[in-house]
C-alpha cells in the first residue's frame, strides 16, 4: 500500500478554497484580474505554501497516456486519433495551449499564472532562503515542463513570466521566437539549483528533484537540436550544446545513485527504493481513504478473462509494426539475413523485452499469480471473446500478474485499480539522449558503449557482433539504431508519437498501415476441440508453439491492415500545428503558425 505526504495533501482545504477562489477569476486567456482569495501570508508558511504547491502537481504532472489520444496515437498501437492518422486536422484540432472555451481548466496560461504568481509570493515572503530555493525550484520545473508540452507542439509561444498587472484588463502578448522559449525554459531548469539530488520516498516520493531538472534540461535541447527545428541540416552548435546538459544530467544520475533497474519488467511494477530508474513520475494508489488518486489503465489493458468487466483488452493493443522492431537476442535487426530470424515463429530468440511486452497467440503470462498460464488470441477464443485485442497482441509491459483481476479495477469512489506510478522520465530515456547526442557530436564509440549498456540490461547477448552494434559503423546508421531502440525500449508507453515528430520521421508513414496479426484454429483443431476439457487441462496448452511442425498443425497466420479506409498520411504541416482560433483572437499580437491559414509565424526560428 502506498500512502505518502504528496498524494494526501491533495486533498486537504486550504488546497481546495485556493482553487475555488482562483476559478472564480475572469477566464480570459491573458486575464489579468487578482487571484481573489489567495492570502500573501500563505507564502510566509511553508506548510501553505507546500499545499498550494502540490496542488500544483497535481495540474502539471502527466498522467497515464490515454489511448487513442493525440499525443499517444502512432504506429505501435491500434488505438489511435484518426484525424491525425488521416491527415484531416483543422486548425483547431490541437488545443493543449487553450481550447476555444478558455476556461480554467483548459487554459495551460491560468495554470502557468498560478505559477507565477507564487514564484513571486514566494520571493517577497520572509520563508528562509533555502527553503524558498526548493519551493521556487519546483515551480521553475513546473513553467519550464509546461512551455516545452507547448513548444513541441506548436514551436514559439507566447511568455508570460511574471503574474499579471492587476491595474490592466488586457495583455497583448506576441509569441517568442521559439529560440527564445528554448532558452528561457532552459533558465527557469537553472533556476531549481535549490532541490535536492532525492526526497524521501516514504513520504515525498514524487517530488521534483534536481537530477530531473537536469534530466529535463538535456532533453529539451536534444529537441531543439533534433530535425522537427532543423529539417534542412544539422546545426553543430545546437548539438554540442544538447550533448553537454545531456551528459552533465548522465553523470549526476550516476553519481547520485541513479541507474538501471537489473530486470526490465519490474520498471512500472517495482515502486520501492530499490527502483533507481525512476527520475519523474507521477503517484498513485489503490487505497480506499483516498480514492481519487488511482488509475485504471491495468484493467482496460488485460484481456477480458482477466479483468471484472468488458473493458478489458480495449486499450493498449500493441501492432504487427512494433512487434516487427524488436531485434534478436544476438542484437541484429530481424531485416539482417544473419540474425536468426524465423517469420513463423516470429517470437522465438528475439530480444528478451519482446517477452516482457508483447503478449502474442500461446505466450506464457502468469496474470493473477496463475503460474504457467498461457495467453491464446486466435480468432474467436473462447474466454476473451466478448472483446478480443483487434490486433493480436496483448500488451504485458504495463500489467502487474501478482494482482487479480478484481484489484485490477479501479473505481474512483471507491478507490482500488493497481495504483501503478506512471514514469514520465526514467534513466534508460537520459541513457539515450545522451547516445543519441553524442553520436551527433561525432563521438560514435561513446554512443555504442551507452546503447551495450541498455542492451546489457535487456539480455540481449554480446556475441560476436558486440549486442549488434559492430555492424553499425556510420553515424546516420546509429541515429536510425538509436531511433528502433528508443521504440523498442519505451514501446507502449506514449512516446513513440514525439519520437516521430521529433525525428521528423511521422510523415515517411505516409501510405503505409498500422497491421496486426491473426490466428485461426486449422481442421482438426477446432476451436471447440481447443477448449474442451480433457483430463481437467484444455487440449491447446499441451501445444509447442515452439515447435514449427506442431504450431503450423493448430492454426493458419495471416497478417492484415487495421487501417481499412485509409492508410496512414501526415503532412509535414503537423511537425507544427496550428495555434485554436480561441486561443489566437485572444489578443492581435498573436500569429498564426506557417503553413496554416493565415500564417505568418516561423516555428523554426
Amino acid at each position: 500500500m502506498k500512502k505518502n505526504k504528496l498524494n494526501l495533501l491533495y486533498k486537504y482545504s486550504l488546497v481546495l478554497i485556493v482553487i475555488v477562489s482562483m476559478i472564480a477569476c475572469k477566464k480570459n486567456i491573458f486575464d489579468k484580474k487578482d487571484l481573489q482569495g489567495v492570502d500573501p501570508d500563505i507564502w510566509n508558511l511553508e506548510s501553505a505554501t507546500n499545499l498550494y504547491i502540490n496542488k500544483t502537481y497535481d495540474l502539471v504532472m502527466p498522467n497515464w497516456p490515454v489511448p487513442g489520444a493525440i499525443h499517444n496515437t502512432s504506429d505501435e498501437s491500434n488505438s489511435a486519433l484518426t484525424t491525425l492518422l488521416y491527415g484531416t486536422l483543422i486548425d483547431n484540432s490541437v488545443t493543449d495551449i487553450a481550447s476555444n472555451n478558455t476556461s480554467s481548466s483548459n487554459n495551460q496560461y491560468f495554470t502557468i499564472r498560478r505559477i507565477n504568481l507564487a514564484i513571486s509570493g514566494i520571493e517577497d515572503g520572509s520563508l528562509p532562503r533555502d527553503v524558498k530555493s526548493k519551493l521556487k525550484g519546483q515551480l521553475y520545473f513546473f513553467r519550464a515542463f509546461m512551455y516545452f508540452n507547448l513548444v513541441k507542439l506548436y514551436g514559439g509561444v507566447p511568455l508570460v513570466l511574471k503574474s499579471q498587472d492587476i491595474n490592466e484588463d488586457q495583455l497583448n502578448v506576441g509569441r517568442s521566437k521559439t529560440s527564445v522559449c528554448i532558452d528561457q525554459i532552459c533558465n527557469d531548469l537553472d533556476s531549481c539549483y535549490g532541490l535536492p539530488n532525492s526526497w524521501p520516498l516514504s513520504s515525498e516520493g514524487g517530488k521534483i528533484t534536481k537530477l530531473a531538472a537536469l534530466s529535463l534540461k538535456g532533453k529539451v535541447l536534444m529537441y531543439w537540436a533534433s530535425p522537427q527545428f532543423n529539417p534542412t541540416a544539422p546545426s553543430a552548435a545546437k548539438w554540442t550544446r544538447a550533448y553537454t546538459a545531456c551528459k552533465v544530467a548522465y553523470d549526476s544520475c550516476i553519481a547520485n545513485g541513479v541507474d538501471l533497474i537489473p530486470v526490465f519488467s519490474n520498471i512500472f511494477i517495482d515502486e520501492t527504493a530499490t527502483n533507481k530508474e525512476r527520475i519523474l513520475w507521477r503517484t498513485y494508489d489503490n487505497i480506499t481513504v483516498n480514492p481519487g488518486r488511482g488509475t485504471n489503465t491495468e484493467n482496460i489493458t488485460r484481456p477480458v478473462s482477466e479483468t471484472t468487466s468488458s473493458a478489458g483488452s480495449g486499450s493498449n493493443q500493441p501492432t504487427w509494426n512494433l512487434v516487427q522492431a524488436f531485434v534478436m537476442k544476438n542484437g541484429l535487426p530481424i531485416s539482417d539475413p544473419t540474425s536468426g530470424y524465423n517469420p513463423v515463429l516470429f517470437w522465438a530468440n528475439r530480444d528478451p523485452r519482446f517477452d516482457a511486452t508483447i503478449a502474442y497467440n500461446g505466450a506464457v503470462w502468469p496474470l493473477s499469480g496463475k503460474t504457467g498460464r498461457k495467453q491464446w488470441n486466435y480468432v474467436g477464443v473462447g474466454e476473451d471473446n466478448a472483446n478480443q485485442s483487434k490486433t493480436g497482441f496483448y500488451c504485458k509491459k504495463i500489467c502487474n500478474p501478482s494482482i487479480p483481476a478484481t484489484a485490477a479495477l479501479y473505481n474512483s469512489n471507491s478507490g482500488g485499480g493497481s495504483g501503478m506510478d506512471w514514469i514520465e522520465m526514467r534513466f534508460a530515456e537520459v541513457l539515450l539522449n545522451l547516445a543519441e547526442c553524442a553520436n551527433a557530436v561525432g563521438n560514435l564509440a561513446e554512443s555504442q558503449t551507452l546503447v551495450a549498456k541498455l542492451r546489457t540490461r535487456a539480455g540481449i547477448d554480446k556475441g560476436t557482433n558486440n549486442y549488434g552494434l559492430s555492424v553499425v559503423t556510420v553515424p546516420a546508421k546509429m541515429d536510425t539504431l538509436i531511433w528502433n531502440e528508443r521504440q523498442v525500449e519505451f514501446a507502449m508507453e506514449g512516446k513513440r508519437y514525439d519520437d516521430l515528430r521529433r525525428t521528423r520521421t511521422f510523415h515517411l508513414l505516409t501510405g503505409k498501415t498500422r497491421d496486426g496479426y491473426k490466428w485461426t484454429a486449422k481442421a482438426p483443431f477446432t476451436n471447440a476441440i481447443l477448449e474442451a476439457l480433457t483430463l481437467g487441462y484444455k487440449p491447446r496448452d499441451t501445444i509447442n508453439i515452439n515447435n514449427q511442425a506442431s504450431y503450423t498443425a493448430a492454426f493458419t497466420t495471416a497478417t492484415f491492415p487495421l487501417d481499412t479506409t485509409s492508410p496512414i498520411n501526415f503532412p509535414t504541416t503537423y511537425y507544427f500545428y496550428a495555434l485554436p482560433t480561441g486561443f489566437l483572437t485572444s489578443s492581435i499580437a498573436i500569429e498564426q503558425t506557417i503553413g496554416w491559414p493565415g500564417g505568418t509565424f516561423d516555428p523554426l526560428q
